[in-house]
């Protein structure tokens, strides 16, 4: 006979909100033909959308079924709390399925989902509202029935996923229309019929959708003749069938039976659709309740097919005559007593017979369940295991206003499956027990709220600040488990849907890095504060409440919305549990664990009279503590008591701020136990006790306690009783572990609802013993004498204020979200940068630490549960996965407190407050699962210490506080020296256990990129290290890099000078040159003294100037050049401009214009000059690779006179090239040069076109640019035969142009020339002064004069005709006729210019030595050209010039001059 005591509550977890991504969820659709298509309003009405009509869950597939956007979808998913370690995986497809159908299904019907093995297919049968039947098939794939696989969808290269038929309307006249269905296989579907018969529906031939042959039969249920209904498709009448089940036994008659609204149970063959028998499931009683209501009660609860109302038990004996139970649910809605009754037959069937149904008995429903609907009920078998007795169970599904409740009942007696035995245990073993659930929402109203936020902002220094009121309802809100996504998405789009346009549309173009941040920002944005039209100052009060009843209407939608997500649409067994499935979530009963027990005991939430009566044996063995009665009274005692005084407080205010005495008071103590470890426990104790409840307890509160703990034999052995029940987090029964199983997504939602639940029974019983313990020391004594009680209850106090505050931290921990890591991933994601580096160590101390990487599917568990709503999920499917058990009495229960026990913040008899190994070890799990300020919020409640300090420490390093992370840390190292840090820290253990520490935490700041730190802690790790020095070469590795990045560059140099390994030097040294050249540091470079690596410094820096692009910052060209400068080395620093010169001109491949290399170019060779300039002249060359530039080719070289060794020759050397300061000079030039031109020729640059010297002196004088053209061609040494050939003709032009008063452009160079520019005159005489000075610069014995005589053959030639006007230049003539007359006179006669032959002929016969005054007989001794004297008065007689009469004159006065001197000459040799 069941003979274990087993109370329960009710936990719940939200199924995954929809993606918020479209389409994230794959899509299929049937086809239809509608002429008009659904709407998104005939999907939203009247449900949400994302709300189930109907849901069912296959265990054979794990596949939970929803129907779901009003009855137009059917989603599918896989529901199963646990899944295999290595499951098989289909290649594509998805576990999640949606499917629209062109009208309303009818509410799902277990049975609907099938497998064939032999078609390796699953198959869905489902029927609309407009009868029409659908089939849909899937592949298997690799999918393994009856396992914790899960199925994956795939249509992928298939089209024949589905087939329909439409039940013929004849078929469904003669039935009176139908309602409920069901399927017995994939090819095997009843409905129900309005005559209380069945429509069968069979299918024939081959899987496939184009193979199948469909028949459908109406089988009646009597014989009698009735009318069919010609007005309606689906039944609505008495006689309606609601409720299917069935039976189905090897060799046995399959049995089908059926439930109408008048309460005929039939039994039908299920092969040939005959009816065999019919029962009257009313009792005589009920008819007399119902009797003339029998409409009106057809109608008071759920009969539309989607609650199924029968249930079969096969018999679990063989060797019974009967094969089975069925068990029908009968309602009386009008009863005041209970809202109806479960009526038992039993049935024997066999190979050819099948029995009538024999009444068995009936049970009544409770009182609890008057008014209520029914929403489902199972049949669980008995536990029987290590003594536990749980006996037959029916389990009821009710919802009441909106509100679920489960109750079970033992139906062993009623059953008698085996011999029952009666006993005279206490009722409420055998009576029905109630689950509900506590998450105490309907305390949460308007007056909870107001309680809670004063009218006063926070701050009156500042009215603006009001964020207390979104903070506080976002908590709330936002409290794990409590709503889910959907829900709050929900009512936030409801609230922005009833905003003003302009605030809508704001609000929905504005993005939030989460929800909760989305309704900070959004709820309360269209309230404005208002201004005193007296005062100007800000209404702050009106504010307040405005503000605040925004956020109750928000917080009241959620609460409606939360209550038609929690509506119970069914239930389901998975391994032999039930579980309650909700429109948007599951629930599960809960067996209570001892805590949970004694605290709903002592809120009177169970009788805790009749569990005094209890016999030991009925708990003993799931509760051993509790089993003496003794104990259970004490227990019971201490809680009651303790409750009575937490109501006591909670009815007072509290004495400053907000809230209740009660929350004051647990505030208080958890911030006193945070940060004083030093005071006795008595000292707080009273501090506390005074303050904060002595003066709110009346005489007769004090009495009633004193009342309520009299009923204990010892108040003091009842404390240390209760304080041992908390102490040991562990479950009675032990279970085998699966290690081939894992806790899946849905899992770890329900085990977080049990673990959240169990630690508020914990905390909720660890309060009240706190405030008993302080109760019953000062009311029974002075706390400060002293003797063994004293000492025993300062123990004991003691022990429950560690207990409290350790309870205190787990509830904190499980009332934390996890979005901050959600938030924070999505920070790495954009920064591309490693988090959590250095913990490789930290993760070997603690175990099997899993850190987060950005890159894996952050936030999501398994069955795409998202983790971010709850901490307690996230750390369960992260940091602390639970191993799953066989689950003897109940899995999740003995894996909550496998959890709890695991993370072993209490321990037997633990009086000290402070953190020990098992706190830190959680305080890192929050930190390394990315809630770095939970991490942070969490050390808060605990006094500091080196562990505390160590988490802290890394916590402020995630959220990017540098210093106060380097505080911490540094604190945290005094641990190395006690060994508190060797638990979580193993290297931190030994001789040289400080260095490692430290060098732990140098890698850590290395990680995060804090770099001040690294050097910090590296040179600490440096300086502290006791073991071998090598092992530090990776220490000032990070301490260099570090002070390279900071810009400590002379730090980086004095660590190189003492750097005590050689290998890393060089290395060191190209960094730090690499780094300082990067930053732009070349004067700090060029400060420091790199003594002893000059040479390696400029091999280093020639390389990358070899390797590296000019164009490019940095530019090691101009590094190396500064510092040759910077020591003085004047011909390197020539050497290396002169090179970036020669790279400039081999071209780039960058986009920089030809232009700009070539300014580049000359710029670096006038560096190069100016270098060499100040080296002596013998010592002004450079040395370099390679051939000579191009440009310079046809220029000839000088000599070299020195001796140049033969093997300098060999085909290994490179050919060398000797540049003087001379070749470097022409090379500036000619760059200059071109440079120049490119303003007058735009694509000189272009094509890579290379100009020689004399085409750019040619160029030059092509655009008359004189000046620079000699400037050139000096410096290139070119030859100007051209050049002033082109200027005399110049002169010539401008003196043409003067005579006609022409365009005297053509002496714009005059005007530019600092030799005319500033003189006065024509363009002409200004011109022959020009081309006097360039003679003068220019012209000389070393050119032969040859720049004259190309201007006078110039001259002469461009004015043959005299009549024009043309002088020859009387400096010119002047200059020639001094120099050699004949010549000149010469070439007068040569182009014809007779006259002023004759001129020049009569300047010289009296310049020359008159004859008088030659020595004698010396006549010769001057030289007189008489031919050519001759030959130019032959000219004077010749052509035109005979008919002139100035060149007669002159020809005549040359005759005489000539005769006289010959004449003089004669008497001279006479």
């Amino acid at each position: 006979m069941p003979s274990t005591f087993i109370p329960h509550h009710l936990v719940h977890a939200h199924l995954p909100s929809p993606p918020s991504v479209p389409n994230a969820i794959p899509e299929l659709r049937i086809v239809s033909d509608q002429a008009i298509p659904l709407t998104d309003e005939d999907y939203a009405e009247p449900l949400h959308p994302d709300h189930a009509v109907s849901v069912i869950h296959d265990q054979s597939t794990n596949i939970l079924a929803r129907s779901i956007y009003n009855g137009h979808v059917l989603e599918m998913r896989s529901l199963n709390p646990v899944i295999g370690q290595a499951r098989p995986r289909g290649l594509d497809g998805s576990e999640i399925l949606r499917i629209f159908f062109p009208e309303q299904l009818r509410p799902l019907a277990q049975g609907s989902i099938t497998i064939s093995r032999k078609d390796k297919r699953l198959f869905i049968t489902l029927v609309s509202q407009v009868n029409i039947v659908y089939r849909l098939n899937f592949p298997l794939g690799t999918f393994r029935p009856d396992t914790e696989d899960r199925f994956v969808f795939t249509t992928k290269g298939q089209d024949d996923w589905y087939e329909e038929w439409e039940v013929p309307e004849d078929v469904i006249v003669a039935c009176n229309g139908t309602g409920a269905w069901t399927a017995l296989d994939e090819n095997t579907i009843i409905l129900g019929g309005g005559d209380g018969g069945i429509v069968k529906i069979h299918r024939s031939g081959h899987w496939s959708p184009d193979s199948g042959h469909w028949t459908a039969s109406h089988h009646r249920a009597s014989s009698r003749l009735r009318l069919p209904s010609l007005f309606s498709r689906s039944a609505n009448t008495d006689e309606q069938i609601i409720s299917f089940a069935d039976f189905n036994k090897s060799d046995h008659i399959p049995l089908l039976y059926t439930l109408s609204r008048d309460r005929k149970l039939r039994t039908w063959n299920a092969s040939t659709g005959a009816c065999l028998r019919t029962v009257d499931v009313r009792t005589a009683s009920q008819e007399m309740a119902v009797r003339g209501s029998q409409e009106a009660s057809s109608s008071s609860i759920t009969e539309d097919g989607s609650v199924n109302m029968i249930r079969v038990i096969p018999h679990p004996s063989n060797s019974s005559r009967y094969s089975h139970l069925v068990i029908a649910f009968e309602s009386t809605p009008y009863s005041i007593s209970s809202a109806g009754s479960f009526v038992i037959y039993r049935a024997t069937t066999s190979s050819h017979n099948v029995s009538d149904l024999a009444l068995v008995g009936n049970r009544s429903c409770s009182s609890s369940s008057v008014g209520a609907e029914l929403r489902g009920f199972e049949i669980l078998p008995p536990v029987k295991s290590d003594g536990i007795d749980s006996g037959w169970r029916l389990w009821a599904i009710w919802d009441k206003k909106g509100s679920t409740f489960c109750e079970n009942i033992i139906m062993d007696d009623v059953f008698q499956f085996t011999t029952y035995i009666g006993t005279n245990d206490a009722q409420i073993l055998s009576d029905w027990q109630q689950a509900t659930f506590s998450n105490g929402v309907e305390n949460f109203d308007a007056a909870y709220f107001d309680n809670i936020l004063s009218s006063d902002p926070p701050n009156p220094a500042d009215p603006e600040d009001n964020g207390d009121i979104p903070a506080a309802f976002i908590q709330h809100l936002f409290h794990p488990g409590r709503f889910s996504l959907l829900t709050l998405t929900t009512a936030l789009d409801d609230y922005i849907h009833q905003l003003s346009r302009k605030n809508q549309a704001q609000q929905v173009a504005t993005s939030y890095a989460s929800l909760s941040k989305r309704f900070g920002g959004v709820v309360g944005s269209q309230v404005e504060m208002e201004f005193s039209p007296q005062t100007g100052a800000p209404v702050v009060d009106v504010y307040r409440k405005n503000l605040k009843l925004d956020w109750l209407g928000v917080w009241a939608n959620v609460r409606d919305l939360d209550k038609q997500a929690r509506w119970p649409v069914g239930a389901t067994l998975l391994n032999d549990d039930i579980l309650v499935l909700a429109r948007e979530g599951i629930s599960a009963p809960i067996p209570d664990d001892a805590v949970g027990l004694v605290d709903r005991l002592g809120k009177s939430d169970a009788d805790p009279n009749q569990f005094l009566q209890l016999s030991e044996g009925a708990i003993r063995k799931l509760y051993p503590t509790l089993a003496p009665p003794k104990a259970r009274a004490s227990a019971i005692a201490i809680s009651m008591s303790g409750t009575y005084i937490s109501n006591v407080l909670k009815g007072h205010d509290a004495a400053e701020g907000t809230g209740t005495a009660l929350d004051d008071f647990l505030h208080v103590t958890a911030e006193r136990l945070a940060t004083n470890t030093h005071e006795p426990p008595e000292v707080i104790a009273g501090g506390i006790w005074d303050d904060h409840v002595e003066e709110l307890l009346s005489e007769e509160d004090r009495a009633s306690v004193r009342r309520i703990l009299s009923e204990s034999a010892s108040t003091t052995r009842a404390l240390n009783e209760s304080l041992e029940l908390l102490e040991q987090p562990s479950f009675p029964i032990t279970s085998p572990k699966l290690g081939e199983l894992k806790w899946s997504g849905s899992g770890n939602a329900l085990l977080t609802a049990t673990i959240d639940q169990n630690i508020e029974y914990r905390f909720s019983l660890s309060r009240n013993v706190l405030l008993i313990s302080f109760f019953h020391l000062f009311e029974s004594r002075d706390p400060s004498y002293e003797d063994d009680e004293g000492e025993e209850l300062i123990e004991i106090l003691a022990r429950a204020m560690a207990t409290f505050h350790r309870y205190k931290v787990l509830k904190w921990v499980a009332d934390q979200t996890g979005e901050e890591a959600r938030e924070r991933n999505k920070l790495r994601r954009t920064n591309k940068r490693k988090v959590n580096g250095g913990d490789d160590v930290l993760a070997e101390g603690l175990g099997s630490l899993k850190m987060r990487e950005g890159d894996e599917d952050f936030g999501l568990d398994s069955d795409a549960f998202d983790v971010g709503y709850s901490l307690l999920h996230s750390l369960l499917a992260r940091q602390s996965p639970q191993p799953v058990t066989t689950g003897t009495l109940n899995r999740l229960l003995e894996t909550a407190i496998g959890f709890v026990s695991e993370i072993d913040l209490i321990s037997p008899g633990q009086t000290d407050v402070g953190a020990q190994m098992s706190d830190i070890q959680l305080a890192y799990r929050i930190l390394v699962d990315g809630h770095a300020q939970l991490a942070g919020a969490f050390t808060d409640l605990y006094p500091l210490s080196s562990g505390i300090s160590y988490v802290k420490g890394r916590a402020y390093l995630e959220c990017g506080m540098i210093e106060e992370a380097v505080k911490y840390l540094e604190k945290a190292a005094a641990g190395c020296k006690d060994g508190s840090l060797e638990p979580i820290l193993a290297s931190t253990s030994g001789s040289n256990g400080l260095s490692e520490y430290y060098r732990h935490i140098c890698r850590v700041f290395d990680e995060q990129g804090a770099d001040q730190p690294v050097v910090y802690f590296g040179q600490l790790a440096i300086q502290s290290n006791r073991g071998d020095i090598a092992s530090t070469k990776d220490l000032w590795t990070k301490v260099f890099l570090a002070s390279i990045a900071l810009g400590r560059y002379e730090d980086a140099y004095s660590i190189l000078t003492s750097l005590p390994f050689m290998d890393l030097k060089r290395d060191f040294l190209g960094q730090l040159i690499s780094v300082m050249c990067e930053n732009n540091e070349v004067g700090r470079l060029n400060s420091l003294g790199f003594i002893g690596f000059q040479k390696d410094v400029e091999e280093m820096l020639r390389f990358k100037a070899r390797n590296s692009d000019p164009l490019r910052f940095p530019n090691y060209y101009k590094v190396l050049y500064s510092w040759h400068i910077a020591r003085g080395d004047y011909r390197s620093a020539g050497e290396i401009m002169y090179l970036q010169g020669r790279r400039f001109s081999e071209g780039s491949s960058s986009k920089i214009p030809a232009f700009e290399l070539s300014a580049m170019q000359a710029r670096s060779y006038l560096a190069a000059i100016n270098a060499l300039s100040l080296v002596e002249k013998r010592n002004a060359w450079v040395s370099v690779p390679g051939a000579p530039s191009k440009a310079l080719r046809g220029i000839k070289r000088r000599k070299v006179s020195s001796y140049i060794p033969e093997e300098k020759f060999t085909k290994e050397k490179r050919p060398v090239d000797i540049i003087s300061l001379a070749d470097i000079e022409m090379e500036y030039t000619l760059v200059l040069s071109q440079l120049k031109l490119s303003s007058h020729i735009p694509n000189l640059h272009e094509h890579g076109i290379t100009v020689s010297p004399e085409e750019v002196v040619g160029l030059f004088i092509q655009r008359g640019m004189f000046d620079i053209a000699q400037s050139a061609a000096a410096s290139l040494q070119v030859d100007m035969t051209d050049l002033f050939q082109a200027l005399a003709g110049r002169c010539v032009e401008l003196s043409r142009l003067s005579a006609h008063n022409g365009d005297f452009s053509a002496a714009t160079f005059l005007q530019s020339s600092p030799i005319t520019a500033r003189l006065r005159g024509s363009p002409s005489a200004l011109s022959m002064k020009y081309l006097q000075s360039a003679l003068n610069r220019h012209d000389s014995a070393k050119t032969n004069w040859k720049y004259r005589q190309v201007v006078a053959d110039t001259l002469f030639e461009m004015n043959k005709d005299k009549k024009k006007g043309w002088q020859m230049p009387v400096w010119l003539s002047q200059w020639e006729m001094d120099r050699d007359p004949e010549l000149w006179i010469g070439k007068a006669l040569k182009f014809g210019w007779i006259e002023e032959a004759l001129s020049w002929t009569i300047d010289l016969l009296r310049k020359a030595t008159p004859p008088e005054l030659l020595p004698p007989g010396k006549s010769d001794s001057t030289y007189i050209p008489y031919n050519l004297i001759d030959r130019v008065l032959a000219a004077a007689q010749e052509g035109d010039e005979k008919e002139e009469k100035n060149v007669q004159q002159k020809a005549k006065v040359v005759e005489e001059e000539t005769q006289r001197r010959l004449q003089a000459l004669k008497g001279i040799k006479g």
